[in-house]
């Protein structure tokens, strides 16, 4: 596998092999090698796995994220709703470094940094990007850890 240098200090992807599970999805990318360079390169993703028709990540070592080549299924216009994915970060400092580097490299928000149900248990920040392929990923934190689900 073609090695990738790794947005610096965004995700602990760490393995998880301890515990019950780790999380899994799947989704479509136009490219291999272009979608494993934007989520290791911009988001800090671990490419750990690369095959004739996928590559997977270790995205934030609580995530096994699969990006399968097809290329028919790429959203030309990504909106938000109804299918994303993410990470909700459990410390405001992780969330704010995730930000700034999206900032600081003019990625297009498809939804802007907000704070979502403002003074309720439910607070939290939010932003949501898409990848190359159109695949919306979100990332978030709430005021109260313990609320995240």
């Amino acid at each position: 596998m073609t090695e990738f240098e790794l947005a610096d200090g965004l995700l602990d992807n760490t393995q998880v092999i301890a515990g019950r599970y780790i999380a899994h999805i799947a989704v479509p990318c136009r490219a291999l090698e272009e979608a494993a360079r934007w989520y290791s390169e911009v988001l800090g993703a671990q490419p750990v796995r690369m095959l004739q028709d996928r590559v997977t990540f270790s995205f934030g070592g609580v995530l096994q994220l699969v990006c399968h080549l097809e290329r028919r299924a790429v959203e030309v216009n990504p909106r938000a709703y109804p299918r994303h994915f993410g990470l909700t970060f459990l410390q405001n400092d992780d969330f704010s470094r995730m930000r700034d580097h999206v900032e600081s490299l003019e990625i297009k928000f498809v939804v802007r940094p907000m704070v979502r149900f403002r003074k309720t248990p439910h607070e939290h920040q939010s932003f949501m990007i898409a990848d190359p392929s159109g695949n919306v990923v979100e990332f978030k934190c709430y005021v109260r850890p313990e609320n995240s689900y």
